[in-house]
């Protein structure tokens, strides 16, 4: 079983998870566009419970971005992180936060119609791949 490590851009807040990812996407909306300030953000679900929080600075911090969301970033350095749906039992890091980002590729795509005209992605059926 693969363990999946990340963190921020300054290293202040990192985490770690060795359950299997969950839904690897690319997402256009225009709410992932202003937070990360990029046409599209790569995300990846874990299960809550298996996500460990265990860099210095312990959690992230979030900011409210919808009546049903909460997304997470560092303090001190900004960095996005993840993105936390009230009730749900998943939270969702971005792809690109991970030490090894080519681990997991995204296989599907949201809010395709939000993405800039000049925007060329291409999301790969089946295609997460878990290097150990």
């Amino acid at each position: 079983m693969a363990n999946y490590r990340g963190g921020c851009l300054c290293g202040h807040i990192r985490y770690s998870s060795s359950a299997m990812p969950i839904r690897p996407h690319f997402c256009s909306c225009r709410m992932c566009q202003q937070w990360s300030g990029a046409p599209v953000v790569a995300w990846v679900d874990f299960p809550r419970e298996s996500l460990t929080f265990d860099g210095l600075g312990s959690e992230p911090a979030f900011f409210r971005s919808s009546a049903m969301a909460r997304r997470g970033f560092c303090p001190k350095c900004g960095g996005t992180i993840c993105a936390v749906e009230d009730g749900s039992d998943k939270i969702c890091v971005t792809i690109a936060t991970l030490d090894d980002p080519d681990v997991i590729v995204p296989e599907a795509r949201s809010f395709p119609n939000s993405a800039p005209s000049w925007l060329r992605v291409e999301a790969i059926a089946g295609a997460v791949v878990a290097k150990s």
